[in-house]
């Protein structure tokens, strides 16, 4: 209860038929309970413990049954192993068939961990980007990728790991923090889902991530790709893509103030991205965008 009434803040007083909402613990309210308990009891709080839970007495009672902590949960088996290859053989494919501009590559850590954090348009997003940086990237993928043996392995194999976007992932969280303990850059998508022509909302996760390690974020945007459909000969739907000057983040120990700045963080993000898109990267790719600015969920 102590660490709950941590996390709902001073100006909040919890009591066990409290609903979570009602004491303002969202889904990084949730990773800072999980990580508290893990570091400081030793206690692993799994999502499955807690799912369809609403209220700081279902959470009490799921802790108070829930086993010892197995250790941080280790990146796939070979993850990445197959990147360099796939780039050396196909990479030069993509540059040419979409007339790939590349700007600020140099803004990513030539070596460290970083997170580069970028808009999402479509599914070709995540290729292109790792042909377009100069270190190789690990990235989260969404579950409904990894579909079967060889799907899993071919995406591991190119540096990805899934994420379920449907509900909190903690098994996600700790290979991407795992991820930036080895020193990788870590792509994310904060927008969540792809979002052609539309800047979604952004979640807070990368921001929370780069406060709860001290790594640089770095704001990455994207343009051309949601045409890709039409790409039927080279060079007919160009794309662009700008890494932007990386953010320095301070680490931050204290969970009240990581989740008050990650907000803070994620809006400096989205203000990046979205100011260069509604600019326009170079007016002879025809495309000047002009996308809505939303109030980003608290998660």
């Amino acid at each position: 209860m102590a660490l709950v009434q941590e996390l709902a803040g001073a100006g909040v007083r919890i009591a066990p038929a409290m609903r979570l909402d009602a004491a303002g613990l969202d889904s990084l309210a949730f990773a800072e309970l999980a990580a508290a308990l893990e570091r400081d009891l030793g206690v692993d709080l799994t999502p499955e413990r807690v799912e369809g839970t609403d209220r700081i007495e279902e959470i009490v009672r799921a802790v108070e049954e829930a086993p010892a902590a197995a250790g941080r949960t280790a990146l796939p088996r070979g993850i990445g192993s197959l990147q360099a290859p796939a780039d050396a053989l196909g990479g030069w494919a993509l540059r040419w068939w979409f007339r790939l501009r590349v700007e600020g590559a140099g803004h990513v850590p030539q070596r460290g961990p970083a997170i580069v954090a970028m808009n999402h348009e479509s599914a070709l997003d995540i290729p292109l980007v790792v042909v377009a940086s100069r270190r190789p990237i690990t990235f989260m993928a969404k579950k409904e990728l990894f579909k079967n043996g060889f799907a899993s392995w071919s995406l591991n194999s190119l540096g990805g790991f899934r994420v379920d976007r449907d509900r909190f992932d903690l098994v996600a969280v700790r290979r991407a923090l795992a991820a930036l303990e080895r020193g990788d850059v870590l792509g994310m998508y904060p927008e969540g889902t792809r979002s052609p022509g539309l800047l979604l909302p952004f979640l807070h996760g990368a921001a929370w991530l780069a406060l709860h390690t001290g790594v640089p974020l770095v704001p990455c945007s994207i343009s051309g790709t949601e045409h890709a459909g039409q790409a039927t000969s080279p060079g007919r739907v160009p794309v662009w893509i700008r890494f932007h000057e990386a953010i320095a983040v301070e680490r931050s120990d204290d969970p009240s103030e990581r989740r008050r700045r990650a907000g803070q963080l994620t809006d400096r993000l989205r203000e990046v991205i979205e100011a260069d898109l509604r600019r326009g990267a170079d007016p002879t790719l025809g495309r000047l965008v002009a996308k809505p600015a939303e109030d980003p969920p608290g998660r």
